[in-house]
């Protein structure tokens, strides 16, 4: 591969990368403030105030993946970082379970 054949790849720079962060900003900033809105206000039940505020770190996890780590399928970087992204959340399972697995069975070994 020559310069003039790598100077010529699209990285996906530009006018586009910028609106995506800005929407990242916008809806984690909106998603923030509704969560301590809710807190603040004291209109609403403790379970509903959590049930609230579960839903808006769920919504802003999914907005920080979508728009700051540019996970999606449409381009072969994209599927890249999904695989990443699900292999990551295979390992961090293995580790929490064994770990958990091991406590529980040392529990019980020093219990009986």
């Amino acid at each position: 591969m020559g310069y003039h054949e790598a100077s010529n790849i699209d990285y996906g720079t530009g006018q586009k990368k910028l609106s995506i962060y800005v929407v990242g900003v916008v809806g984690c900033v909106l998603l923030t403030l509704i969560a301590f809105w809710v807190v603040m206000s004291s209109q609403l039940t403790k379970g509903q105030i959590l049930a609230v505020i579960y839903a808006a770190a769920c919504l802003q996890f999914l907005v920080q993946l979508l728009c700051f780590l540019r996970l999606n399928t449409q381009t072969e970087q994209g599927r890249i970082n999904v695989m990443a992204l699900i292999f990551t959340g295979v390992i961090l399972l293995c580790i929490i379970m064994g770990s958990l697995w091991i406590m529980w069975n040392l529990h019980y070994n020093m219990m009986h």
